[in-house]
C-alpha cells in the first residue's frame, strides 16, 4: 500500500497531450500526484491541457520539462518512435519513467531503452494496463490456486474493425499496437512465460490497395512453460465491429484439467469459470465491479499506483521495462515467424 507521504506528493510532468494522456493517464492521476508539468509541441494545445487538468507549468520542449527540478516522475504518451530519445535525456537526470506501449517498434531499441534505465538506476515501466483489470487479477488468482488444475489449452479473440491512418515511420502495427495486451494478460493469469511462436498476419486486400504496410490480423499460436497452448486470433479488419461498438474484443477460453475459465469484458460478469470438482458454472467474485469503459483507465490508475509504490519500496514494477521484454519478444518473434514461416523459440532472440 502507498504512504500516505508519498501520495499526492511527487512531483509529475507528462509529455504528449493527445487522446492517451487524456483517457487514460489524467482520468487515473488527479488525486495521485503534484502535477507539475505537461507538454507537447503545439503551445495553445499544452496550454489548454495545462488548464483542463491542473498543471502548474507548460512547455513546448520535452527538454525543459526534463530539466524541471521539480518533477520526480515523466509520464510519456508520445509515439514510440519518439521513446529512446525522450528516455535517455530523462534517465540520466534521474527521472523516473511511465510511458506508453510499445516501448519501442525494434526489440534492439527496447533494449537498449531498458539498459540505460539500469545504468542510470531509474525505475521503469510501461503502462500495458489489462493486466491490472479486476477480472484479469481474479482469474489471475484462480489458476494460482489450483481451483481449476493446470491449463493446457486456450483461445483469445480481438476482433475489432479499426481504421488507423499510415504513419510513414510505423512499419509494424496490430500485433505490437495491441495484441501485446493479450500476450501480457495470459502470461499474467497462466503466471507462465512463452517458449515458442507460430504466427501468419497480413492485411485486407483493401489496405493493399492503398499501400499499407502494417499488418493489419495475426493469428498467432504460442506455446507457453508447461506445454500449455494459447492461440491468439486478432483483427483490425473485421467489418460490423467498429472499436466504438459492442465487439469481441479480449474474450478468452482456457481450459484446464478439472475446468474451463471464460473472460468476456463485455459482460456484465466478465469472469465465469466451470468446475469439475463443484459440477457447475460460477461467477467468481470480481472487484470493484467496473463499466467497460471505465476499464482501461482503472487499469492505468492502478499500474501507476503500483510504480509508486516499487519507487518508494525499491522493487520491481509488474509491467517493468525489463519484464515488458518478455511480452514484447513473443511480438517479435511472432513477426519473425510470419517472415521465416516457421516456429520461433524464445531463446532464439538476443536477450
Amino acid at each position: 500500500m502507498l504512504g500516505g507521504d508519498v501520495l499526492g506528493k511527487m512531483g509529475l510532468g507528462i509529455i504528449g497531450c493527445g487522446w492517451a494522456a487524456k483517457n487514460l493517464h489524467m482520468a487515473s492521476y488527479r488525486n495521485l500526484f503534484n502535477l507539475k508539468a505537461c507538454c507537447c509541441k503545439t503551445k495553445s494545445n499544452v496550454e489548454k491541457f495545462k488548464e483542463e487538468y491542473g498543471f502548474q507549468r507548460a512547455y513546448t520542449n520535452y527538454m525543459d520539462l526534463l530539466e524541471d527540478p521539480e518533477i520526480d516522475i515523466v509520464a510519456i504518451c508520445t509515439p514510440a518512435s519518439t521513446r529512446l530519445e525522450i528516455i535517455e535525456p530523462a534517465a540520466k537526470l534521474g527521472k523516473h519513467i511511465f510511458t506508453e506501449k510499445p516501448l519501442a517498434w525494434e526489440y534492439e531499441e527496447a533494449l537498449k531503452i531498458v539498459e540505460i534505465c539500469e545504468k542510470y538506476k531509474v525505475k521503469l515501466a510501461v503502462a500495458d494496463q489489462y493486466r491490472f483489470f479486476p477480472h484479469i487479477q481474479a482469474a489471475a488468482k484462480i489458476i494460482k490456486n489450483g481451483l481449476l488444475g493446470e491449463p493446457f489449452v486456450g483461445l483469445l479473440e480481438s476482433i475489432i474493425y479499426f481504421d488507423f491512418p499510415p504513419y510513414p515511420e510505423q512499419r509494424r502495427g496490430f500485433v505490437i499496437e495491441q495484441v501485446t495486451h493479450y500476450f501480457d494478460i495470459v502470461r499474467c493469469i497462466l503466471g507462465k512465460e512463452a517458449v515458442e511462436v507460430y504466427a501468419k498476419m497480413g492485411k485486407s486486400p483493401s489496405k493493399v490497395k492503398r499501400g499499407e504496410i502494417r499488418e493489419f490480423w495475426a493469428t498467432i499460436t504460442v506455446k507457453f512453460e508447461g506445454d500449455c497452448v494459447v492461440q491468439f486470433f486478432n483483427s483490425w479488419d473485421c467489418w460490423g465491429f467498429e472499436v466504438d461498438k459492442e465487439s469481441p474484443e479480449g474474450k478468452m477460453h482456457l481450459e484446464c484439467e478439472k475446468g474451463t475459465l471464460f473472460i468476456n469484458k463485455n459482460e456484465e460478469t466478465p469472469l465465469t469459470i466451470y468446475s469439475k470438482d463443484m459440477g457447475g458454472w460460477f461467477i467468481p467474485e470480481v472487484t470493484p465491479k467496473l463499466r467497460r469503459e471505465n476499464l482501461e483507465s482503472y487499469g492505468t490508475g492502478e499500474s501507476m499506483k503500483k510504480f509508486i509504490e516499487c519507487i518508494e519500496k525499491d522493487c520491481e514494477h509488474p509491467v517493468s521495462g525489463k519484464e515488458y521484454l518478455k511480452t514484447l519478444a513473443i511480438a517479435f518473434a511472432a513477426y519473425k515467424s510470419a517472415e521465416e514461416n516457421k516456429p520461433i523459440k524464445l531463446s532464439d532472440l538476443k536477450a
